[in-house]
Parts: structure tokens; sequence; C-alpha cells
């Protein structure tokens, strides 16, 4: 689905010209640019870290694992 085709309000066009690139190259099987790929990862530790910091350290998993094998 090419990103025209989604709701786009309000998105920075640079995610979304990253978007289009990310997935050009998951169907030609090409490799990602190296500062294309700095970008992204550092644009998802951001994001990261602001989730930490409105949400706090989530740590469900751990609880999931625990209680999947109380069950069992």
């Amino acid at each position: 689905m090419a990103t025209s085709q989604i709701k786009t309000a309000g998105t920075d066009p640079q995610v979304l010209a990253d978007l289009d690139a990310v997935m050009e190259r998951i169907m030609t099987g090409k490799s990602l640019d190296p500062a294309m790929s700095r970008r992204i990862r550092e644009r998802a530790e951001r994001i990261t870290e602001g989730i930490r910091q409105k949400h706090g350290e989530l740590d469900i998993a751990v609880q999931l694992i625990r209680e999947t094998r109380d069950d069992a």
C-alpha cells in the first residue's frame, strides 16, 4: 500500500518518505541506505523514550510468562 493511500494528516513528510523507501526496499529486497537506517533508529529511540517518560517502564511480559507457567 502506497503511503498516498494512508491517512497522513499531521505526519512529518520525512517520516512518510522513509516509509515509502522502506516499503520499496522490502518489495525489491534491497538494503536500506545507512543514513536512512540511522534516521529511523533514532526516531524509534525518541518515540520509545517518550513512551517511557509518559507511562514509565512497562514490564508486562515477565508477568504474562509467570502467569502462563503457573497455569501449567
